[in-house]
């Protein structure tokens, strides 16, 4: 019988949470001094400190040019090591001028005490930039 370590029990959590929409329980993912690193010129660009700033501040400005019910995230694949976990995603969506938005994802996550507690994030910023057209 093979048991989860503490990084693949953390992604599996948060993309559940993600995939609820819940605030609380995305909340709850994350260390309470957890930093979510987001590359390039976007206006979430930056580095975001803390649950409440990564889920009420960095995720809702991607999520307001996104029209509601549309975002979808696939996870790709889960490379995991002792501390931390590699997650390549595919996140899609239509915007709220009507086009498609698609793009992929990959991201170191960093696990402490079974929460995430920094994100590198990297992905196609001039894809990325869709969103705010």
């Amino acid at each position: 019988m093979t048991t989860e370590n503490p990084a693949q029990a953390a992604i599996h959590r948060y993309f559940a949470a993600l995939q609820s929409g819940t605030p609380a329980l995305l909340k709850e993912c994350f260390t309470d001094d957890a930093r979510w690193i987001a590359p390039g010129r976007l206006p979430n660009a930056g580095t975001w400190h803390g649950p409440d700033a990564i889920v009420d501040e960095f995720f809702p400005i991607a999520m307001a040019r996104m029209q509601p019910g549309s975002f979808t995230t696939e996870l790709l694949s889960l490379t995991i090591g002792d501390s931390n976990a590699v997650v390549e995603w595919r996140s899609r969506a239509i915007t709220t001028a009507g086009h498609e938005y698609d793009n992929t994802y990959i991201a170191n996550f960093v696990v402490t005490d079974g929460k995430i507690s920094e994100v590198r994030e990297y992905f196609d910023t001039h894809r990325g930039e869709t969103l705010y057209r």
